[in-house]
């Protein structure tokens, strides 16, 4: 049996949409399994247009500016490739927990390129990047190198991609009428959809009650999948 769930993901105060295609079979003589596919291309489609232009580091003497960035999914696992703006700045101390932004001091254009998992933890879905690369023009990259610059903006942006990632995970709520499921994932990650289209896949399973029973039902017949009472 089979459900198609409109569902949204909040990111700070935008809600992103996508699709849960969710899937029931029988597992057990006590369970149900629930196969899960979260279809995520429309957030795939928005996400780059959302954070182009966007300072992902804006300290006192360094700011990164994401200008572009390439999403794509590439069989069970998350491709991720932009371009960083990279701006240092003069900077003075002017109390003892203040500082001043000066005259900027350089600007680099550099390529990030990375890769990303699914972690599975409470029954949700979390994006962790595994690990990003800077790479600059090569009459910069002596220079960049000597003041390690490039290895302190990848610590930075690790940190700061995290964050953000850590407080936005896919937990697919359940219509009111398959709310009694209460499905428990044990496995996921990241799943190809077509051509580079970006999904999820969560498996697991829910005890087998007399109410599941009902509640399966009764959506199958909103659903128009079986014929209702008489």
């Amino acid at each position: 049996m089979n459900f198609l769930i409109d569902a949204t993901l909040p990111v700070r105060e935008t809600k992103l949409p996508y699709t849960l295609d969710m899937k029931i079979t029988a597992a057990a003589p006590t369970r149900i399994g629930v196969n899960a596919l979260l279809d995520l291309r429309e957030i795939q489609k928005t996400v780059p247009e959302q954070l182009a232009d966007n300072a992902i580091i804006d300290n006192c003497g360094l700011q990164a500016r994401l200008d572009d960035l390439s999403l794509k999914a590439q069989d069970d696992a998350i491709d991720l490739n932009g371009d960083v703006t990279i701006t240092i700045f003069e900077c003075s101390r002017t109390s003892e927990r203040d500082f001043q932004r000066g005259e900027q001091k350089r600007a680099i254009l550099a390529n990030m390129s990375t890769a990303a998992t699914v972690e599975l933890r409470d029954n949700c879905a979390y994006f962790k990047l595994i690990d990003l690369t800077l790479t600059a023009p090569e009459e910069q990259r002596e220079q960049l190198l000597k003041d390690d610059t490039l290895d302190s903006v990848k610590e930075l942006m690790l940190a700061a991609v995290d964050l953000v990632l850590n407080e936005t995970p896919l937990c697919p709520e359940l219509p009111a009428e398959l709310a009694s499921l209460d499905p428990v994932y044990d496995n996921g990650g990241p799943k190809e959809i077509g051509e580079g289209g970006l999904g999820v896949f969560l498996d697991g399973s829910v005890d087998f009650s007399p109410s599941t029973i009902l509640d399966i039902l009764t959506a199958l017949q909103q659903n128009e999948l079986i014929p209702g009472p008489p």
